[in-house]
């Protein structure tokens, strides 16, 4: 099959990304099974098994589309008409795009239901690039310091009332001043106390260890999250996780990889309960369910089925 991915982060990505790594890792892995896989990205990007296409503008997009395309899988600038059959990704936990016309897909049960669709596949990893690593007794804090819906505040908050010591990464101490929230709740100064490390923002390998070595990754958020990728990679390096059940993470974390929790007695328990699990087992239950074979082969179904007329629910 011949197919276009389109995307609007650079890649291959750098930091967060989340999209982004998403299209890289489905490309390669579509390559891998035989198929002719065309990326169209912002100039700059690359790809080591298929050929990338420089964007500048938008409105350059449809035209750097090979005509010869059996699909064309977008991921980012929706709003263009082209001649193509195309299957559109939604990626965003908030309600950014009109899935009203056109073949759409979401990356979780609950993000399409919260668009009105029901069509979604999750989101994959290359499960090789994550391994276990010798645990701590640190719980790990991973996601945007100026983003009061990632829980940052909750996080400390929860560090101080039942001691913990806790490594923060996803932003520099600087980025906790960044929101008024953030400012309210004293982040900055307290973020000088010696249970918390700051690591800023992390990456590949040093990424992977530290998501290995926690001894649970911490994840309070108060947002209708699509997916939660690191989460997801958390559980890939064994570690438990321990969330609030917004957007899709009653999908993606089970009673085999951690728990769920809203108020601090819940908590507590939880924190608990998941001393108990075990991070070769973590890391199967993710291995087993989010590899991302499984995300190609849902696409590829998704894609015929686009190919041949239907129309998507």
């Amino acid at each position: 099959m011949k197919i276009t991915l389109i995307v609007e982060e650079m890649i291959p990505v750098v930091g967060y990304g989340g999209t982004g790594r998403q299209v890289q890792w489905l490309a390669r892995e579509l390559v891998r099974l035989g198929h002719r896989v065309t990326i169209l990205a912002p100039a700059g990007s690359s790809h080591p098994f298929c050929e990338v296409r420089a964007v500048r503008e938008a409105s350059e997009v449809a035209g750097l589309v090979p005509p010869d395309s059996d699909i064309v899988h977008r991921h980012g600038w929706y709003d263009e008409d082209m001649p193509f059959k195309i299957l559109n990704t939604g990626h965003s936990g908030s309600r950014t795009v009109n899935c009203e016309r056109g073949n759409w897909n979401f990356v979780s049960r609950r993000h399409a239901e919260s668009h009105g669709r029901e069509t979604f596949v999750y989101n994959g990893f290359p499960v090789d690039d994550y391994h276990l690593s010798p645990k701590t007794d640190r719980l790990l804090f991973l996601a945007g310091f100026a983003r009061p819906d990632k829980g940052l505040a909750r996080a400390m908050d929860l560090a101080e009332r039942f001691d913990f010591k806790l490594d923060l990464a996803g932003g520099r101490r600087v980025d906790m001043l960044a929101r008024s929230e953030n400012r309210r709740n004293r982040l900055f100064l307290k973020s000088f106390a010696s249970r918390y490390r700051i690591h800023g923002s992390v990456d590949g390998q040093g990424k992977v260890e530290l998501l290995g070595s926690a001894r649970a990754f911490l994840n309070p958020i108060s947002i209708e999250e699509a997916f939660g990728m690191a989460p997801v990679e958390a559980m890939l390096c064994g570690t438990p996780v321990l969330s609030t059940p917004w957007g899709a993470l009653p999908e993606t974390v089970s009673a085999e990889s951690g728990r769920l929790f809203e108020t601090d007695d819940q908590f507590a328990e939880a924190l608990e309960e998941v001393a108990s699990l075990k991070p070769e087992s973590i890391r199967q239950y993710a291995a087993d369910k989010f590899p991302i074979s499984a995300t190609a082969a849902g696409y590829l179904e998704l894609y015929q089925r686009v190919i041949d007329g239907e129309t998507l629910a």
